[in-house]
């Protein structure tokens, strides 16, 4: 009886990057059932990874730490094929530690002789030129699959459950890793407002508590006079995740939590404003792209289109947003 084929994955980039790295590991599991596929993942992704049912095992990755245990096992796997998703030097060496028969890289990222030299095949794929799920996609060399790329565990959904939280609710959040994506917090309490009085929901705030959010937040808190329920500070990654997959509605900017709406095909109203939305919006039928500086809904996307301020997005926007996606899903 043959061996068992081993795959390692290497994706060591933000949350956002990983959880649109998903697809492709469905798609990896879709081509080869039987195959056990293992990933690298920054420790703060691990427990999201876990819900990808198409992984075997995890791996886990410190910055600034030995990682002994995980060089170890990138070295004594006896892997058939490396696929490394985030093209840095680190991921390059990892790969090349792997030994694989086929040690994937991206061509754009393999621009020096020593991490060339890591790699067996490279991806002529253009990150400007695809969405970021196909580009990942496009490193495996598998189509998209309709496999579910997360899956949470039962307990989880539980915990949602018993949590207080039975209501039809929107999720709010807010917030971003990077500043400039930030929309005003002002703007934010008028929406919330809104979903509350007149949308008729309960609406859930969640988000981070580093400090580019912090100050954001806070001062969203101090604008709103409805109640809601904050959550923001409170929460893990996974357990935004089970808050997300049983919300009616997610709002916010560019950020995971919009890639985990994504994900779960929620209806979800993202707001682009720096980064450009062909490479990270989402793709389900239940989502309005809303751009800076465009009156409506996005519908046309240019790889090469350029950012704008996010304060050109009006609350009459998405406020108008909201209308119509509910109209459409009435």
């Amino acid at each position: 009886m043959p061996a068992r084929e081993r795959i390692l994955l290497v994706q060591l980039k933000r949350i956002g990057d990983f959880i649109l790295t998903a697809p492709a590991i469905a798609a990896l599991r879709a081509a080869k059932p039987d195959a056990e596929i293992v990933a690298i993942v920054p420790a703060n992704v691990a427990e999201l990874a876990r819900c990808i049912p198409a992984l075997d095992r995890i791996l886990t990755y410190r910055q600034s730490k030995p990682n002994a245990r995980t060089w170890l096992s990138a070295a004594a796997g006896s892997w058939d094929a490396c696929f490394d998703f985030t093209g840095t030097d680190r991921s390059a060496f990892i790969t090349r530690l792997s030994r694989a028969q086929v040690r994937a890289g991206y061509q754009k990222f393999a621009d020096k002789k020593t991490k060339a030299a890591a790699y067996t095949t490279l991806c002529d794929a253009s990150v400007r030129d695809l969405h970021t799920i196909d580009f990942h996609l496009a490193l495996t060399g598998q189509p998209a699959t309709t496999a579910p790329a997360f899956t949470l565990p039962e307990q989880l959904k539980h915990w949602r459950k018993t949590s207080g939280i039975t209501t039809r609710y929107a999720v709010v959040h807010p917030g971003t890793a990077r500043a400039e994506k930030l929309w005003p917090p002002a703007r934010w309490a008028a929406v919330i407002e809104h979903l509350v009085h007149a949308a008729g929901l309960q609406v859930i705030i969640t988000g981070s508590d580093d400090s580019i959010e912090r100050p954001h937040l806070a001062e969203l808190r101090g604008a709103l006079k409805t109640p809601v329920t904050d959550l923001s500070g409170k929460l893990s990654v996974i357990e935004t995740a089970a808050i997300i997959e049983g919300s009616q509605l997610a709002l916010g900017v560019d950020s995971m939590a919009m890639h985990l709406a994504a994900m779960f095909q929620r209806p979800q109203i993202v707001l682009f404003g720096p980064t450009n939305p062909f490479h990270w919006r989402p793709r389900h039928d239940r989502a309005l792209v809303l751009g800076a500086g465009h009156p409506e809904p996005m519908t046309r996307f240019d790889p090469r289109a350029r950012g704008a301020e996010m304060n050109l997005i009006s609350t009459a926007q998405v406020m108008d947003a909201i209308a119509s996606l509910r109209q459409r899903l009435d």
